[in-house]
């Protein structure tokens, strides 16, 4: 059975029957509220932010139903009934509006965090049919979260009601964005929700990803799983071989490190090489992706932008792409030189922006790559020089540069004295 209630006082008026000339009032009975519980759920749109307890939950207009939810390997689990309010609902009570380019982010108190789309919380007649309606539930088979005995150890939670009582592993898929969706329909029912987020102009459409290799290893990354990380937005531009400047604009995205993160890590040792989807390549030192202050100055961030101009990577011809954003707001043609291994520096500063990036590679062991020029090896007594770092690429004496190699020491820059 599933029915909308409004759950507040215990007693509301119900009828006014005239009888006899008089008035009398029959009270109307209401489910009673579960016992006071005051965990705290945090609903977060920007800068606003409202808290909302368990007990004030209660009082929103609520959807009762009985559901349970297939796992990864086509097991049943959760069967019983639900009692919460929609997650629509709760965002109306915190006087949030959403539109299709949003998404909400549902945080449990683990960390573990599960996303939803417009059309999850306003789920149109096909979608519903498939779905039903999505609840923060605050009961599971008439236990809450601060019953007194026999507490709903998951709750609050996430929950899908569909018709069928039955939320399956192809109801998942159907209903879902391949970036959030891990082929288990139970890893979409947050438990022990702690807060409900709006990511605003975050959602697009398409299942484009990029390609993460590490080894054997390799992870997919969906362009949309960009906008939902850590992001910055800085105007930039690139100067050509020809001296003329492009790629003027706002460009929106997280850090280059960040995305490769999610299947490694790297040293001073790696690179980092970036591919196109016409096979055209870049590769980055560790130093531009985890820059010290000196080359941070001339570089800035390097991120892999998914928006450019306020326009987002299903409709920007280049993108996703790599982006330098110095503080100047312009990567130059000696910005790039002065930041970038000479074997991989042809002349132009945008030659180091790759677009329509396809894959990223980690290829480990492979700083320094072999200079253009043949090294030569000498002793570190022959030239009153400091301590060099191997893997930077700003260590110079003067102006004019050669790659040379120190007491058996893999290659560095350094700059000759005139």
């Amino acid at each position: 059975m599933r029915r909308d209630m409004k759950i507040g006082l215990a007693i509301v008026t119900a009828a006014i029957i005239i009888a006899g000339g008089t008035l009398i009032l029959l009270p109307y009975f209401l489910p009673p509220s579960p016992p006071s519980d005051s965990t705290s759920i945090r609903v977060i749109d920007g800068d606003n932010e409202v808290n909302f307890t368990v007990d004030q939950l209660t009082l929103m207009s609520v959807i009762q139903g009985n559901s349970s939810y297939q796992n990864r390997f086509y097991n049943w689990g959760g069967s019983g009934e639900y009692l919460g309010p929609r997650l629509s609902t709760i965002l109306e009570a915190a006087s949030i509006t959403i539109g299709v380019n949003d998404t909400v982010k549902v945080t449990a108190s683990d960390g573990y965090a599960q996303y939803f789309a417009y059309y999850n919380l306003y789920p149109n007649t096909s979608f519903h049919n498939i779905q039903g309606d999505l609840i923060l539930a605050y009961s599971y088979n008439g236990s809450t979260p601060g019953s007194d005995s026999n507490p709903w150890q998951d709750g609050p939670s996430i929950a899908f009601l569909p018709s069928d009582q039955g939320y399956s592993v192809d109801d998942a898929n159907q209903t879902t964005h391949p970036a959030w969706f891990d082929g288990s329909a139970g890893a979409r029912w947050n438990r022990n929700v702690v807060r409900i987020e709006v990511l605003r102009d975050s959602y697009f459409g398409g299942f484009n990803y990029i390609r993460l290799i590490d080894g054997e290893e390799e992870e997919r990354v969906y362009w949309l799983e960009l906008a939902q990380m850590n992001t910055l937005e800085e105007y930039s531009a690139y100067q050509k071989k020809t001296g003329f400047w492009g790629g003027n604009g706002t460009y929106i995205g997280p850090l280059l490190s960040d995305v490769v993160e999610l299947i490694g890590t790297i040293d001073q040792d790696d690179v980092v090489r970036v591919n196109a989807s016409d096979g055209y390549s870049v590769s980055y030192a560790h130093y531009n992706l985890y820059p010290n202050s000196s080359i941070y100055e001339i570089q800035g961030d390097l991120i892999l932008a998914y928006s450019f101009n306020g326009t987002k990577v299903s409709d920007w011809g280049d993108g996703p792409q790599t982006a330098f954003l110095p503080s100047d707001e312009a990567y130059n043609n000696t910005d790039a030189e002065d930041t970038t291994h000479p074997s991989w520096f042809y002349g132009s500063a945008g030659a180091r922006w790759v677009r329509n990036v396809l894959t990223i590679e980690i290829l480990s062991n492979t700083y320094p790559p072999v200079p253009k020029t043949s090294a030569l090896t000498i002793t570190k007594t022959s030239l009153s020089i400091p301590d060099i770092d191997a893997h930077s690429p700003d260590s110079h004496i003067g102006a004019s540069s050669t790659w040379i190699a120190i007491d058996g020491a893999p290659a560095l820059k350094l700059r000759e004295e005139l």
